[in-house]
């Protein structure tokens, strides 16, 4: 407790009013700090506890590899969801449509069409399959992520070792589906390394199978 001289706006919002009475008062200090802070201490947002991949992944075909040309005179367009891998760069800028940098071998999931600094002569090139799954991105934490085809039924989600062992789980470690035709299949999306996760579509008899994917929601978190 601290005796403090009276003060009318201090008195008014304490004890109401209280006229002229030039009388001391006795209040905590503490309960002054709470009356007059006008915005109370907000608290620090907890950090969550894990990175998180979730998105729409659709895959038709099979094995189709395929090359884009990137150029202002005859490049073509980049497709936002689709894995490109870089092949050939001049002086193409991939980082404003996906790319975590500009070097040969980066693998990307497009998150835009035209990259930024095109040569006229398309000596800039990259690398897809029309196999490989394609992907509408809901929420990304985790990192730079990209899909390949890997096979009848078989394709891959791969990283630069960002799925910590032991601590990444998928939401579809095995999930019994109904196709457009009705009919059933197994997906099965489970961890394989650090650098990639497996994404299989099996049969009844559990063969591989591809054209089962249609905006098939696929969620991966790697735990703290």
């Amino acid at each position: 407790m601290s005796n403090i001289e009276y003060n009318p706006s201090l008195n008014d919002k304490v004890n109401g009013q209280l006229g002229d009475l030039n009388v001391p008062i006795q209040i905590p200090l503490s309960s002054i700090k709470t009356l007059f802070d006008e915005t109370p201490p907000i608290p620090p947002v907890p950090p969550a506890p894990y990175k998180v991949f979730t998105a729409l992944v659709s895959q038709s075909g099979g094995d189709d590899p395929n090359t884009i040309y990137i150029g202002t005179d005859y490049g073509t367009p980049l497709t936002v969801g689709v894995t490109y891998i870089i092949e050939s760069n001049d002086t193409t800028d991939f980082t404003n449509v996906g790319a975590p940098n500009n070097e040969i071998g980066t693998y990307f999931v497009a998150t835009g069409t035209i990259p930024n600094n095109q040569n006229a002569n398309g000596n800039t090139y990259l690398g897809y399959n029309l196999g490989a799954p394609v992907v509408n991105v809901l929420e990304n934490t985790i990192g730079n992520v990209w899909f390949t085809y890997a096979g009848a039924g078989e394709n891959r989600m791969g990283s630069n070792s960002l799925f910590t062992s032991d601590k990444t789980v998928s939401l579809n470690d095995q999930t019994r589906c109904i196709d457009n035709g009705s009919k059933t299949y197994n997906l099965k999306v489970t961890f394989n390394s650090a650098d990639l996760i497996d994404i299989k579509t099996l049969d009844e008899e559990f063969s591989g199978i591809n054209d089962k994917l249609t905006s098939k929601l696929i969620e991966i978190r790697v735990y703290n």
